[in-house]
């Protein structure tokens, strides 16, 4: 039996320590900075996909920010965040407004058994935010989050990009949080493996966490060139964000390969 995360007890550290995560403190300019355009492409993602209310599952919720941000910026009927970091869940419950709590709930769950706490097709879309990168089995995680949506949107970093292979390997929060970025490739075949089409891809955003504001803000000033470029861009940018669906007449393809 494969061991579980070492850094689910290094999420729980953080909020113990801050009351947040790391990157939901928006004094740090960089984190504001990335986590705002992460937030701004799903969102722009999830209004393009959808009319109608929907339920989301949102994996890897952590202290529950972007989860209620989501909720309050787009069409959903009901949200649940869901996160194996118990401190982390805590923290969210303790965050959401009592107007809120009819529509978004917070979980404590383990990602590799979510079939199990959630029947067959109960969301219509499951948002995997910096999650799979964590993981010690991204593919088992997977194959249990396919059973309960047919629609999945991931955000994960650019593992194209041969600053983040190096970074994930000096930066003491990269290694102690056990990050391991992945090729776009490799992530996509293992969600066909499971039933899923590619819809939409792209990659965006040049600015890494724990840049000094000064450089932050040169590489806003060059982002928009860097993204125009198709190589440039798929090397370059840190983030890769993907849409997959199960084949349905009902579900608008957006992308093709």
């Amino acid at each position: 039996m494969k061991k579980k995360e070492k850094n689910i007890s290094e999420f729980n550290k953080d909020v113990k320590k801050s009351g947040r995560y790391v990157y939901t403190n928006f004094q740090e300019y960089s984190f504001f900075r990335a986590t705002k355009r992460q937030t701004n492409e799903l969102n722009a993602l999830l209004r393009k996909i959808s009319k109608k209310k929907i339920k989301i599952l949102d994996v890897g919720c952590g202290d529950g920010t972007f989860t209620i941000e989501m909720y309050k910026r787009n069409n959903i009927k009901n949200i649940v965040g869901f996160d194996s970091a118990g401190d982390a869940i805590k923290i969210a419950r303790r965050g959401l407004d009592k107007s809120l709590k009819n529509n978004i709930k917070f979980l404590q769950g383990d990602v590799y058994n979510a079939h199990k706490m959630f029947k067959n097709n109960s969301f219509d879309v499951i948002i995997i935010r910096g999650v799979l990168h964590h993981l010690y089995q991204p593919k088992k995680a997977i194959k249990s989050l396919s059973l309960i949506s047919s629609r999945i949107i991931i955000i994960e970093p650019n593992g194209y990009n041969p600053l983040l292979k190096i970074i994930e390997k000096v930066s003491r929060y990269h290694r102690r949080h056990e990050e391991k970025s992945y090729l776009p490739p490799t992530l996509n075949s293992w969600f066909k493996e499971n039933g899923y089409l590619l819809k939409e891809q792209y990659f965006f955003s040049i600015v890494p966490y724990f840049a000094p504001k000064a450089l932050v803000k040169v590489l806003e000033a060059i982002e928009p060139l860097i993204e125009s470029i198709p190589i440039l861009n798929t090397f370059l940018c840190g983030t890769n964000l993907a849409y997959y669906a199960k084949a349905s007449k009902s579900i608008p393809i957006l992308y093709k390969a």
